[in-house]
């Protein structure tokens, strides 16, 4: 059994930490809250203390002592604030004379203003907030009021305070565990696809929901991964059984002949061997293309990518082709506009469109005539997908008048060993070796039949031309 180990979770730690900075952040704006709150009233009760002590010190020394002390009498007896009201008469010495409360310990008050004081009144000790002055005659005069009012309030915001933290700690936890089973949930679909997938089984994939999250981002991107890695894989395939295919037949003809050899003529052994150099020869050509295609599908020629002027290349390709063509009785046409620019590799891309040109020489004539092919390039900018949709690019278009290929065979076109005609020379390999340097450049290689003619058409993403 899996035992639960939540720290060992991102997703946990992390809301975890989130709900540690709210709880924090909380404490923070109630112990302003608090300190201001406490502030306030300790202010009020001192204004008020000290207005009261004020009030009596001026009816004093307007009406006299007696006065004062029927004053002190009176407002002990009217019934306001009897029970937190402090007012204490003292004499010099600090012995009580009049009031309702008497200093604890008993003692001659020598701080003036407002203070904390500590009474005792109606038979209880209290701690007290008062404004205590001298009066001419040397007494002391002490008014102010009962702390315990307030400080009921501070313990009752204390504890209010405390049940919030406690009740917002205990919600980050059950949401960093709620938050952590919703990750988990959605991650655990991704590590049990990518587990069978490890097992061999690469159809397998991440179910996605409709939702545009970042799973949901994430799963297709695994997805599109494992979609071009089962292609990959089932690429590699055919290639392995192509190669022992192709491989078979040669090698048998081969061994035959060297054993036929060992019973024959000198002269015929000569023949023998030439024809057997002349197999070898051949197979080295096969695998000296398909180690072309791999090293163009290893991307390692895209460090050395840089601007390429299409148009210097066409020109190029098509001087080249041009006397081979007219030799065949056809005409080979160049249209370029805009000045078309991409960035890559001009070697492979010059190579790739001169196999969609040899392929157009060699299979594009009309059909039961002896004319010799007509072939038109053409280079531009274009969408990706033409000109409804896809990413702004350039094109290049290579259109022979020949009598096209059919549906199946226009699919498989691009595969190894592939060759839609087997009475003519070759080894299939020419287009794979085009649809890789295309993929390496990020385009794509595509094929549409124009009645008359097969239209091939590369897209390449394009870039500004150089001025």
């Amino acid at each position: 059994m899996k035992l639960f180990k939540p720290w060992s979770s991102t997703s946990f730690r992390l809301a975890l930490i989130y709900g540690a900075f709210l709880v924090l952040t909380m404490s923070i704006v109630l112990s302003v809250f608090y300190v201001q709150t406490v502030g306030v009233l300790r202010m009020r009760m001192d204004r008020q203390a000290e207005n009261h002590l004020r009030r009596l010190v001026e009816h004093r020394e307007k009406y006299g002592q007696e006065a004062l002390e029927s004053e002190i009498q009176q407002t002990l007896l009217d019934g306001v604030n009897t029970d937190t009201e402090i007012l204490i008469l003292m004499s010099a010495a600090g012995i009580p004379l009049l009031g309702n409360a008497d200093p604890i310990p008993a003692r001659k008050i020598t701080q003036l203003g407002v203070r904390d004081l500590k009474v005792r009144r109606g038979g209880r000790i209290i701690s007290g907030r008062v404004a205590v002055a001298e009066l001419p005659d040397g007494k002391l005069l002490a008014v102010g009021g009962d702390m315990q009012a307030q400080a009921d309030v501070e313990e009752l915001f204390g504890r209010a305070s405390l049940l919030a933290a406690m009740v917002a700690l205990g919600m980050a936890l059950l949401g960093a565990g709620a938050f952590r089973r919703v990750v988990e949930s959605r991650a655990s679909d991704i590590r049990n696809t990518m587990a069978r997938v490890a097992t061999g089984d690469l159809s397998q994939r991440i179910p996605v929901s409709g939702r545009d999250d970042e799973f949901t981002l994430l799963n297709r991107d695994i997805n599109a991964m494992l979609d071009r890695l089962e292609l990959l894989m089932d690429g590699i395939r055919h290639v392995s059984n192509t190669i022992a295919h192709n491989l078979r037949t040669p090698l048998t003809r081969i061994l035959l002949r060297l054993r036929n050899a060992q019973q024959a003529t000198p002269e015929e052994k000569n023949e023998t061997l030439a024809l057997v150099a002349e197999e070898v020869a051949e197979l080295g050509v096969v695998f000296d293309k398909l180690l072309q295609i791999a090293e163009v599908e290893s991307g390692a020629t895209r460090k050395n990518f840089a601007p390429v002027d299409l148009q210097a290349l066409l020109i190029d390709v098509v001087e080249f082709y041009e006397p081979l063509v007219e030799d065949a009785g056809g005409q080979l046409k160049l249209e370029v506009q805009q000045a078309p620019m991409a960035l890559g590799d001009g070697d492979l891309l010059a190579s790739a469109v001169a196999n969609l040109v040899d392929n157009a020489v060699k299979y594009g004539s009309a059909r039961h005539s002896a004319h010799g092919a007509d072939v038109l390039l053409r280079a531009g900018q274009a969408h990706e997908l033409g000109a409804q949709g896809g990413a702004w690019g350039v094109e290049i278009l290579i259109l022979d008048q020949g009598p096209g290929v059919d549906e199946s065979t226009r699919e498989k076109m691009s595969t190894r060993f592939f060759r839609g005609r087997s009475d003519r020379p070759g080894y299939g390999l020419g287009l794979a070796s085009v649809q890789a340097i295309i993929h390496l450049h990020g385009g794509r290689l595509s094929f549409e039949n124009r009645h008359p003619g097969l239209e091939a058409r590369i897209w390449l993403p394009g870039m500004p031309a150089v001025v």
